[in-house]
Formats: C-alpha cells, structure tokens, sequence
C-alpha cells in the first residue's frame, strides 16, 4: 500500500475530520466517533511511516526506531548497517 492510499482510506474512515478537534473536545466522542478518529489517525501514522521508509531508501538509508513509549517513538535515518546493505543488495526487485 502507498503513502497515498492509506490517507484516502482514512479520508474514508473519518471523513467528519474528528481527528482536527482539539483534544479537550475528544471526551464528548460517542464510542463510535472514538473509532472512527482512531482508526483515521492509526491509518495517517502508517502512511507517514511508510513515506519515511521510501524517503530513507531512495536515499539508501534506514530509520532507527526508538520507542518512548506505548503510544511514541523518537525515529531518525541512519547510514544503513553493512549486514543490513548486504540483504538489500540480495533482494531482488
């Protein structure tokens, strides 16, 4: 799936943009409203990291991953570790 994609796919899932209400706001979500913004956001997440992913390697680069926590990550593009060059190189496109 492309950056692209997954952000219609959650254009789709929360098309009220419940997600762009400030967060004072988010205890009055029904459960459903709830759902529906988690899922918009859970799917944004995943196109940014996958944007990331195609940023690093045309750049031929990997992103270290830090978790912070359960809900954060600190992220960073790194010079790609030979063993991990060496796979790439071997992986047919």
């Amino acid at each position: 799936m492309t950056p692209e994609y997954l952000d219609e796919l959650a254009q789709r899932a929360d098309p009220d943009e419940l997600w762009r209400r400030r967060g004072m706001d988010h205890h009055l979500f029904t459960p459903e409203q709830r759902k529906q913004m988690d899922t918009a956001v859970a799917l944004r997440r995943y196109a940014s990291h996958l944007e990331e992913l195609r940023v690093a390697m045309e750049a031929k680069k990997s992103v270290l991953i830090t978790p912070l926590s359960p809900n954060s990550s600190a992220r960073r593009q790194i010079d790609t570790p030979a063993d991990h060059a060496k796979l790439y190189r071997e992986t047919p496109r």
